[in-house]
């Protein structure tokens, strides 16, 4: 990699960092909130769903179960090995999921509600 190339690369992530913060403050003159999902709200994403469903389970899930509650509540359709997938992610991270057996997850801020 030259000189050049390196030098444009650095521009163009200021010129999406640039773009990304005028955005900002253009949504803010027009009054725009950025506020969190409430939970009367539909979530964005399938880990979201699924935590929503967890959260409102209050016990760790089965995959088919989480499932099944995504499509009665949301009417969205989860793919088992993406959802499996990402939340096995989550996992590993220690980002808001735990497994607590075979695809089985719960939520790491019930967990000690779980082991009672």
């Amino acid at each position: 990699m030259t000189y050049d190339d390196i030098r444009q690369a650095i521009l163009e992530v200021e010129e999406i960092k640039l773009k990304a913060q005028l955005r900002a403050v253009r949504e803010a003159l027009k009054g725009k909130k950025q506020t969190p999902a409430e939970d009367d709200e539909k979530p964005k994403s399938q880990v979201e769903l699924a935590y929503q469903i967890l959260r409102a389970a209050r016990r760790p899930l089965h995959v088919t179960e989480i499932i099944q509650k995504c499509r009665n509540q949301y009417g969205i359709e989860l793919f088992r090995e993406s959802i499996v997938s990402a939340l096995l992610k989550k996992v590993n991270r220690m980002d808001r999921f735990i497994k607590t057996g075979p695809n089985t997850f719960g939520l790491s801020e019930y967990s000690e509600l779980y082991s009672s």
